[in-house]
């Protein structure tokens, strides 16, 4: 039996020369791992883009969790109002407007409770007996621009005491800025009747301004 020879270093590297010319390029690149620099340089380009994803959605998450609260907040506001207990739910709907000023939707309900829980705690007013009380209620309330309530005292008032110059002067104040022109003017000659120091007083009362140049308010102030 005749001995295989074994091949010679010439034959093996004719060999693998041969195989490496039938190999296409491309391929031979692609099996070349790539190299360190490669990776840092790729790993490089794509670093700014994802550190921007991440920063896009950043945003919309401390957004949610922002609304989250607020909200969270409102609902304890509402509970603790449903059960009369105006003091947490001010405290509840105030921490809504300064800790979330971005949360406008919920600025309104908000404030529109607040204003509730002012209401409910707010102390009743004592209810004026005397002519003296009756008097500065209705002063307090023409300076607030409360001519309803200041209306509803003086005419109380003023029909047990018909002959109270400053009863008719205040009733004349309060429908001048309601912009009744007659009966203001009306009030305010009956005024100046009892007392005619009234006369001087009402040519320099800014009150009767928005009707200082009509005809009734010239005829009440008019000298006999």
């Amino acid at each position: 039996m005749a001995k295989q020879r074994r091949p010679t270093a010439r034959a093996a590297a004719s060999k693998s020369a041969a195989k490496r010319r039938a190999t296409p390029k491309t391929a031979r690149r692609r099996a070349t791992p790539k190299s360190a620099a490669h990776r840092t340089a790729a790993a490089k380009r794509t670093a700014p883009a994802a550190r921007a994803r991440r920063a896009a959605r950043a945003p919309v998450v401390k957004i949610r969790e922002a609304y989250a609260k607020a909200v969270a907040l409102y609902e304890k506001g509402l509970k603790a109002l449903q059960r009369k207990h105006y003091l947490g739910a001010t405290t509840a709907f105030r921490q809504v407007l300064e800790q979330f000023p971005e949360e406008r939707e919920l600025h309104e309900r908000a404030r529109l409770y607040l204003n509730v829980c002012e209401r409910e705690t707010k102390p009743l007013a004592k209810t004026p007996k005397s002519l003296d009380e009756r008097i500065l209620a209705a002063t307090v309330a023409l300076n607030r621009r409360d001519v309803d309530q200041a209306l509803l005292l003086l005419r109380r008032t003023a029909s047990s005491h018909r002959k109270h110059d400053h009863i008719q002067y205040m009733l004349a104040l309060a429908h001048a800025l309601r912009n009744d022109v007659e009966i203001a003017a009306e009030h305010l000659a009956r005024a100046i009747a009892l007392n005619p120091s009234n006369r001087l007083q009402a040519k320099q009362e800014p009150d009767f301004d928005s009707i200082r140049r009509t005809k009734p308010f010239l005829d009440a102030i008019k000298p006999p």
